[in-house]
């Protein structure tokens, strides 16, 4: 009998800052991974080589993630940043601990929904939990349908080892617009 076995990877949710709410969050790790993104009736990573399809049709954007524990529940989630939002958090937490590491108490809050999200350091102490990169890095993976990240291995070689996937899937979507777009001059 043939058969594969379970994937061990699990999805951890992303945490969203509704607008006018805010949330507290640990953190479980200092180690950014940042990702850059298409969006096309869904987001998608890019490769970020010659080999994005999509490149040339779309913009990228970068995305900065992190690991923490939501409060007070402390469930394990991770956070999406975007440029401003991550140099803000940066910032604050230079200037209360000389750097993100894991155990920052962070709150995080948005104004309106075009706003970026906005962070405040509470706390800086020792860590209750830590996560290793590979164990978050997996999880993160998994939102994008990607294979787990092997255990020996970096960031570097786990992005050459999933580059072409994302060049099909870019080629795909690429090929999806362009047959999408309308034929002929439209007038108004």
């Amino acid at each position: 009998m043939n058969g594969e076995a379970p994937t061990k990877a699990t999805r951890w949710p992303l945490v969203r800052v509704q607008p006018g709410h805010d949330c507290q969050v640990e953190l479980l790790s200092g180690d950014w991974v940042r990702l850059s993104t298409h969006y096309y009736r869904r987001t998608f990573l890019c490769s970020e080589d010659e080999g994005c399809s999509c490149c040339e049709l779309l913009p990228s954007r970068p995305y900065w993630y992190l690991p923490a524990l939501m409060m007070p529940m402390r469930r394990v989630c991770l956070i999406e940043f975007s440029a401003a939002a991550s140099a803000d958090l940066e910032q604050h937490a230079k200037l209360l601990s000389g750097k993100i590491g894991a155990g920052l108490l962070v709150r995080l809050w948005r104004k309106s929904a075009k706003a970026p999200v906005k962070s405040e350091v509470i706390a800086s102490g020792s860590a209750s939990s830590r996560v290793a990169l590979h164990d978050w890095l997996t999880a993160l993976m998994a939102i994008f349908g990607l294979p787990n990240v092997r255990v020996d291995e970096s960031i570097d070689a786990y992005g050459e080892r999933v580059r072409e996937t994302l060049n099909k899937r870019s080629e795909l979507v690429a090929t999806q617009m362009r047959l999408a777009q309308p034929k002929g001059v439209r007038g108004r």
